[in-house]
């Protein structure tokens, strides 16, 4: 029981220090040095998402089958090497390459590590409380690091674009370090094929396929996660635009950091308080406040209304995960995660796309446009799960 105590600590941690990006603040000015317009930027962030969702399920299904401490690992020391390479990005192709090596890295990760998060929880506490909690505790730990992270590679790319992009590295090479001391721990996936094409496809049919409300649940999260993540990269145009100062828009990446982590905080609070879609209601409602009025009005009295956006997103990270991994079988969770990080994806691909061409336009249209797509999602999503939960 120690063991997995102190590994439940190891990858805490780790999780915690792969989730920060330091050069987050310098990413679009840093594009614009090397020639990319927003519609670049969008295309690119739009490879990046492709490879994830291609590989994720593969990934997280070998990563059930054979070791989910093993695709962490690799996957921490990929995400490594992809930073190296893109601090020396010089063009729209090598910005490119980058976001392919960080995006096979990535989907080597993202499955695995949530894996043996519920192997340990369950080891520990079998009710399954404990998954919820530490979820929402990850979260909000996650959004404290990423403030950490803003404010030291806000300052750094004030200085060097490129020293910020590549001191960004650290944090994954630390979190390779921790993921070799974690136990493997949980049920390994049996397969029923020989082909593993077939028995992927059995495992989608066999539980999400059966299961109503993990499917609507993989749909509640693809929601409240994107609704944000696809408008992220207009955040700097948008407080430049509403007159606050290029010396201190890095500061507007760490409210909305900070904002996160106060949602966070509040959904580990409510966490078992209220149901899946009322978890979804209040993560997107927030975010449709915000969204709403500044596309009426944006100014610099107006901009602090893009905190909402954070407690949005911090609310969303801590409450609508665990929900999916309390629904998958305990040998699937690996590959449930990634087909339930590949959903969401497949939702960003066209969004962050249209969201970015419309922002060439005029910025605020991104958030008309993220209105437009997310809300009518919403409310299906919303209705389904509520009519699924009276049953």
């Amino acid at each position: 029981m120690k063991n997995i105590k102190a590994s439940l600590v190891c990858l805490r941690l780790e999780m915690i220090l792969t989730s920060t990006l330091m050069a987050m603040p310098i990413m679009t000015p840093f594009y614009g040095s090397i020639g990319l317009d927003q519609g670049m930027i969008g295309l690119s962030q739009a490879v990046f998402t492709v490879i994830l969702m291609l590989i994720n399920i593969p990934t997280g299904w070998l990563a059930d089958k054979f070791s989910r401490k093993t695709f962490n690992t690799l996957g921490d020391l990929g995400c490594v090497v992809a930073l190296v390479f893109y601090s020396q990005a010089t063009n729209f192709y090598d910005v490119i390459i980058g976001e392919l090596i960080f995006g096979v890295a990535i989907a080597f990760s993202q499955g695995a590590d949530d894996g043996l998060i519920r192997a340990y929880t369950q080891k520990l506490d079998s009710s399954g409380k404990m998954l919820h909690d530490q979820s929402a505790s990850i979260a909000i730990w996650k959004f404290i690091a990423q403030v950490v992270a803003l404010i030291i590679g806000g300052a750094i790319g004030a200085v060097n674009f490129r020293l910020a992009i590549l001191i960004s590295a650290v944090p994954y090479l630390a979190g390779f370090i921790l993921s070799l001391l974690i136990k493997e721990e949980g049920e390994r996936h049996v397969c029923v094929h020989k082909n593993p094409v077939k028995d992927m496809l059995h495992v989608i049919k066999s539980t999400i396929g059966t299961n109503q409300i993990l499917r609507w649940r993989i749909v509640s999260y693809a929601i409240g996660t994107e609704i944000t993540h696809s408008i992220i990269w207009a955040l700097t145009p948008i407080l430049i635009l509403a007159g606050v100062p290029m010396g201190i828009v890095a500061m507007g990446w760490v409210a909305n950091s900070v904002s996160a982590t106060i949602g966070a905080k509040i959904g580990g609070r409510l966490i078992h308080s209220f149901n899946s879609w009322q978890k979804l209601a209040i993560a997107t409602s927030l975010t449709m406040i915000a969204l709403i009025i500044m596309s009426v009005h944006l100014s610099i009295v107006t901009i602090w209304l893009y905190s909402f956006i954070g407690a949005g997103q911090g609310f969303a990270s801590a409450t609508l995960k665990p929900l999916v991994q309390e629904s998958a079988p305990d040998k699937n969770q690996s590959i449930i995660i990634s087909i339930m990080k590949s959903f969401s994806q497949l939702i960003y691909i066209p969004t962050v796309w249209i969201i970015n061409l419309v922002g060439n336009i005029d910025i605020r249209l991104t958030m008309i446009a993220t209105i437009a797509i997310f809300a009518p999602m919403t409310l299906i999503t919303i209705i389904k799960l509520r009519n699924l939960e009276k049953v």
